[in-house]
């Protein structure tokens, strides 16, 4: 581990590869929200609109809608695990980051 008083994180968020991965967390960070908010949604515009659809039976005693329902568990678990697997590749990333960045090199340049 790398001793964080001596890295100087103001030249490493400069970099060409800091801001790489910048622009990759974005690029996950803010889309998943928005698609969950649009599928979110869709369930009242469903349940409003289309009672047809919702009220029809799959299996057993089970409809569309109940089963649309109950979606929203599997679709959080999911974006969890996947958040979490998508966040542990950044933070690898980082500290690769931090130690081509570390106090080594900021002493090789005073």
């Amino acid at each position: 581990m790398v001793a964080r008083d001596l890295i100087e994180f103001e030249k490493i968020e400069k970099t060409e590869e800091f801001q790489e991965l910048k622009r990759k967390k974005y690029a996950f960070i803010f889309p998943v929200p928005v698609l969950f908010l649009i599928y979110y949604l869709i369930f009242p515009v469903l349940s409003a609109y289309a009672k047809p659809l919702m009220t029809k039976i799959v299996f057993a005693n089970f409809t569309f809608g109940y089963l649309f329902g109950i979606s929203y568990y599997l679709v959080i678990w999911g974006l969890a695990f996947l958040y979490v697997f998508v966040a542990r590749s950044y933070d690898r990333r980082v500290e690769e980051i931090i130690a081509k960045y570390g106090p080594e090199t900021v002493e090789k340049e005073a």
